[in-house]
């Protein structure tokens, strides 16, 4: 894996640390989504359902291991994964992220802290799924069942990791236990937290969990853990009640968990009086994740598109930054992002959004706290990692099968020649933008016309003259909507993959599309494409950089 940061790697090859008093450093790993394909085989999906999924479902068992181990390289001994460690919380999978984390708890002394996702639990009390898409030996697929873990099963599977008290905390609560800081013991904790599995009603027609916490793992870090998923109740079929999934995350948390916000202010004015760095956590973002375009896509292609529907309401942001959380990070997205609102009393609320190790970029994050206004932020990126390419013989087989079939594959064979897990990322990314983002996101027009011709046809048909000899005849309208969606995914660690040339040929289009006027439909279309693509390419920044909560600044690190 390279060491983005070189101070770093100096420190960590001279035996040094660069922690000092106060400071504290958090590894945050986000979206695993992970299979026992170590122990399970048959666990294996096809390479099909991988480049019509939003994450892989195989390589990134391996990612994971790659992760941890370069937390355990570095020194780092406090990791958060907030939410969707597995791929739908089946027992199976949740059981072998106990036992991973476990194994580098005891080797290297690494304390986890874990949040519920909306893939765990994918319902509050459990489920029996249905799955299609895993390989046989020969390349032909099949369907499978398997249970799936509630709120209960997921909180007792990973009680080590924040969800109930441990000996070694220095403190611990949630929004239902009773005890002062300073009245804090581990038995008393142990006792209120295990009370009926925080399980409550809200309402007549709501029963849900929360597993919402505050943990003291050292002396002055307070992690506090948010639970934003709310499951609300659907229909009841053949006597039983169903539920929808959590997936919009904190927009259902004002009306259906108010008892968060009462807590969340509490805890901030606690950790303020007790001079604690706070460091705050959902699966959920809190600040829109799309860098200023939200508007421009709901007005070009809809509120269904780019995840706007998961994007939180400023009322929700607004009131939890008026309860005093100044510093949020959140999985979820699966993207690289930093989103910022300044809130009405003139302060800052600071949404870090973890990149999954499951698709494009896949990485992760370090947080260092040097004390509680002052925060660094590393993304260390994912592309050297041992066994991605375990797999792919088997893949091989599927090809071949498909093709003997008459089956026309819908994933690019060139993936299997990646060096490196990365690029293979990325060819399971382009999959995925030409067979389900382009298809269902775009506009007619954009799918059937655009993506067909190459930069220098656009020229021509955007102002009517010959591109200059050379330009825009190595990228196409479809390259032109992939770099949109990985600089969506990615921001600016997508700039690996877009050379500066083309960059610089996209601006030059852009410019023109702006000055034409936007005659026609596909000119229009074109102008609504710039614009969503500049948003992306200049958000905040979001690769290494330093949050100073105090001035409410947020500044690039060189």
């Amino acid at each position: 894996m390279k060491i983005r940061n070189y101070l770093w790697a100096l420190l960590f090859l001279s035996g040094g640390s660069l922690t000092a008093v106060g400071q504290q450093r958090v590894a945050f790993i986000s979206d695993a989504h992970i299979q026992n394909i170590a122990d399970h085989p048959e666990l294996v999906r096809s390479m099909e359902m991988q480049v019509q999924s939003t994450r892989l479902f195989n390589e990134n068992y391996y990612a994971l291991i790659a992760a941890l181990d370069d937390v355990a390289r570095r020194g780092i001994t406090l990791a958060v994964l907030p939410g969707d460690l597995t791929d739908n919380g089946q027992f199976v999978n949740q059981e072998k992220i106990r036992e991973i984390l476990d194994t580098y708890h005891r080797r290297y002394g690494i304390q986890f802290f874990v949040t519920t996702g909306n893939h765990d639990p994918v319902r509050p009390f459990g489920m029996q799924n249905e799955e299609q898409g895993f390989l046989r030996a020969d390349g032909s697929r099949t369907t499978q069942e398997n249970r799936c873990a509630g709120y209960a099963d997921e909180m007792h599977c990973y009680a080590a990791f924040g969800f109930y008290p441990q000996p070694g905390y220095v403190y611990w609560e949630t929004p239902f236990t009773s005890y002062r800081y300073e009245d804090y013991n581990y038995q008393e904790a142990l006792r209120e937290g295990a009370l009926d599995r925080r399980q409550y009603t809200l309402c007549d027609s709501l029963q849900a969990t929360d597993a919402s916490y505050l943990v003291e793992p050292v002396q002055g870090l307070w992690l506090l853990a948010i639970d934003g998923g709310v499951y609300l109740p659907g229909a009841v079929k053949n006597g039983v009640q169903t539920y929808q999934g959590s997936s919009v995350g904190y927009n259902n948390v004002l009306k259906h968990k108010a008892f968060l916000l009462p807590w969340v202010r509490k805890v901030v004015a606690e950790a303020k009086r007790r001079n604690k760095i706070l460091v705050t956590y959902s699966h959920y973002p809190l600040v829109d994740f799309n860098d200023g375009a939200s508007g421009l896509v709901r007005k070009a292609w809809g509120s269904r598109k780019f995840d706007l529907h998961r994007v939180p309401d400023e009322e929700v942001t607004e009131a939890f930054l008026e309860a005093g959380i100044r510093l949020h990070v959140a999985g979820h997205m699966h993207v690289n992002d930093t989103g910022v609102m300044r809130g009405k009393n003139g302060k800052c609320l600071y949404n870090i959004q973890v990149p999954s190790i499951a698709t494009c970029v896949p990485a992760y994050k370090i947080l260092t706290a040097e004390d509680a206004e002052h925060f660094e932020v590393e993304t260390v990126l994912l592309d050297s990692v041992p066994g991605f390419d375990s797999l792919f013989g088997l893949y091989e087989k599927e090809y071949a099968y498909d093709r003997q079939a008459g089956k026309s594959p819908v994933w690019s064979r060139e993936a299997l020649a990646s060096e490196n897990y990365a690029e293979f990322c990325d060819w399971q990314f382009r999959d995925l933008v030409r067979v389900r983002f382009i298809p269902q996101d775009l506009p007619e027009i954009v799918r059937q016309k655009m993506v067909t011709m190459n930069g220098a046809q656009l020229w021509t048909y955007v102002t009517g003259k010959e591109a200059q000899t050379g330009w825009g005849t190595d990228w196409t309208g479809h390259d032109v909507i992939v770099d949109l969606y990985r600089l969506r995914y990615a921001d600016k660690l997508a700039l690996r993959q877009i050379s500066n040339k083309r960059l610089k040929e996209y601006d030059e289009l852009f410019k023109a599309v702006r000055r034409s006027g936007a005659g026609d439909e596909l000119t229009t279309r074109l102008c609504e494409i710039a614009d969503i693509f500049e948003c992306f390419l200049h958000g905040e920044p979001s690769i290494h950089f330093y949050i100073d909560l105090d001035t409410d600044r947020i500044t690039d690190v060189e």
